[in-house]
């Protein structure tokens, strides 16, 4: 091989690799394409929708309960 290819050739990966976008999953990204800080910042955004999730998610098992309670206390007026 000569030295003029193996220059162009590391030239052209250099090149690729720069001009990839990040991401901050690393399944997508590959072995170069991601960032830690956007996984990071991923990795909290996840965190607060699960929290957000959460509570809806306990708000919706009051109305519940509340509403059973409800059904139960018109039944027993019947």
């Amino acid at each position: 091989m000569s030295h003029r290819f193996v220059l162009c050739s590391a030239a052209l990966c250099a090149v690729t690799l720069v001009s990839c976008e990040t991401t901050g999953d690393p399944t997508q990204g590959g072995l170069f394409g991601w960032s830690q800080q956007k996984a990071d910042y991923r990795r909290s955004a996840l965190e607060n929708e699960l929290h957000s999730l959460n509570n809806e998610n306990r708000r919706l098992q009051s109305n519940r309960s509340a509403l059973q309670s409800q059904k139960a206390r018109l039944n027993n007026q019947q």
